[in-house]
């Protein structure tokens, strides 16, 4: 199951350009760098590990630091670490034991306070002109170079710690948690929000690591803290709101949506920490950067919103320059401003004018229906409410208006007078997805027992069985899903 974005259009079809738009390339275009990086400029680190661990047993800093090593973990009460490094050692894990020691910063800290105490001259000078070699060559590794090191934090690796990976596990198990979320997050918010929001996080994410661990000397890389974030993004759009899945029927051999809380597939997040904690990571405590961007993403994710609303609000304001747009707000302005002066006929000329700039403007169209009202004989009044009804509408509130203006219209029609099947099945569809049953089972009733038939017929029966099995009404669920099995036979 895949949660849909928020841009889904209300018959269920998006346009090839909508759909483009909804593709999260932004979130493919991060995680194809990070592979790219991992395979060619990451491609020989291991080996480069393995060779300057060789290098570090052969120019002797291994023996002059392993036993001061273990003691100093004992003595500052690090005995568990002691005792496993030895473990490793037996083992011949040459790379954990290399890792653990060779780039402790407060061990190398503590030795050139104390060495004299461990070392005679001339093993100190040599410790030190072998460490200032070791620096200079580990400074190369990737992970050492653009990691963000809690004890020495750099700007620039706040930006680039996420770039990096320990393994191609780690770059896999971040992309597969974050695929259920990239869709609906990037197709809401947007490409370059996105971008943004991104960057945004993992500096989110590095900072707190460095405050919470900063004792901490494994560099930390890898994408599982911004994937955290995404999904605090996706709670941020989403939470307990409900929204559509897409998944795969195999009954009907076809994709359908399903109305579910988006939080029901939050608990991914927890693969994230488990893994890491695993052996994903050689860096400690990467639950922290994960928890930190998991709050980031969701406190970020806030800034875009306003920006996001649709509908004719949104309108207004992205296109405050256009003089088009102007011209649409102020004949607006002054319709709604005479119908409530209750002068009509200025409000029907500057509602008509509106249309003229925009065609089928469900705002404009829904106030000439109140004024054509006040003469429901008149043709007019019925061309311009099948207008409103069968205008494409893109918010909530819009919906709901569309619907208030459904249940006033077909008062004034006879029983046997009814809409055109395809606005009705819109309609269905569109009620069915607002969540108001009652009418989209009497529209689907109507619809059945006419014995009409249409390409979104089946569809529309069947999202709305679903609808039912959602508010636990088993009947209403098992009939509609039969008479969606009924319709799909006919064809």
């Amino acid at each position: 199951m895949l949660p849909k974005p928020d841009v889904e259009s209300l018959d269920g079809k998006l346009s090839v350009k909508q759909s483009l738009k909804t593709v999260p390339w932004v979130c493919l275009a991060f995680f194809v760098a990070y592979l790219s990086i991992f395979l060619v400029y990451q491609k020989d680190e291991q080996q480069d590990q393995l060779v300057l661990a060789q290098w570090y047993q052969k120019s002797g800093l291994f023996e002059l630091e392993w036993e001061n090593y273990i003691s100093w973990l004992r003595i500052s009460g690090q005995v568990k670490k002691a005792d496993a490094l030895q473990q490793a050692r037996t083992a011949k894990d040459t790379l954990t034991v290399f890792r653990a020691m060779a780039f402790d910063p407060s061990f190398e800290r503590e030795n050139r306070l104390r060495g004299d105490q461990y070392w005679n001259s001339d093993q100190r000078i040599k410790w030190e002109q072998t460490r200032q070699e070791f620096s200079q060559r580990s400074a190369e590794l990737p992970s050492v170079r653009f990691g963000l090191n809690p004890q020495t934090p750099r700007p620039s690796t706040y930006l680039t710690w996420h770039f990096l990976h320990d393994s191609l596990w780690q770059w896999l198990v971040a992309l597969l948690v974050l695929a259920p979320f990239a869709w609906a997050v990037e197709g809401t918010v947007g490409a370059k929000r996105m971008a943004i929001l991104w960057i945004s996080s993992g500096i989110a994410a590095g900072l707190s690591y460095v405050a919470f661990v900063p004792w901490g000397y494994q560099p930390l890389v890898g994408a599982t803290p911004i994937t955290s974030a995404i999904i605090g993004m996706f709670l941020g759009l989403f939470a307990l709101r409900k929204i559509p899945f897409v998944y795969f029927n195999p009954k009907q051999k076809s994709f359908a949506d399903i109305m579910l809380p988006g939080a029901i597939i939050a608990p991914l997040w927890l693969v994230l920490p488990i893994y890491e904690y695993y052996g994903g990571s050689d860096a400690p405590f990467v639950w922290v950067s994960q928890l930190a961007a998991l709050i980031a993403g969701f406190g970020l994710v806030q800034l875009a919103r306003p920006a996001d609303v649709a509908g004719t609000e949104q309108e207004q304001s992205d296109d405050t320059d256009d003089n088009g747009h102007k011209q649409l707000r102020q004949h607006l302005t002054s319709a709604w401003a005479s119908m409530s002066a209750l002068s009509f006929m200025d409000a029907e000329t500057e509602f008509k004018r509106a249309i003229e700039l925009s065609p089928g403007h469900f705002i404009a169209l829904s106030g000439l229906y109140q004024i054509y009202k006040l003469d429901p004989e008149a043709e007019r009044f019925h061309s311009t409410a099948l207008d409103a009804l069968q205008a494409n509408v893109d918010n909530e509130g819009e919906i709901r208006q569309q619907l208030s203006i459904y249940r006033d219209y077909i008062k004034f029609l006879d029983e046997e007078q009814s809409l055109p099947l395809d606005t009705e099945i819109k309609l269905l569809m569109r009620f069915t997805r607002l969540g108001e049953l009652k009418d989209a089972e009497k529209l689907a009733v109507k619809i059945n027992k006419s014995g009409a038939n249409h390409a979104l017929l089946e569809k529309a029966l069947s999202a709305l069985g679903q609808a039912f099995a959602q508010h636990n009404n088993s009947t209403k669920a098992a009939h509609f899903a039969s008479l969606a099995e009924n319709v799909k036979m006919r064809k």
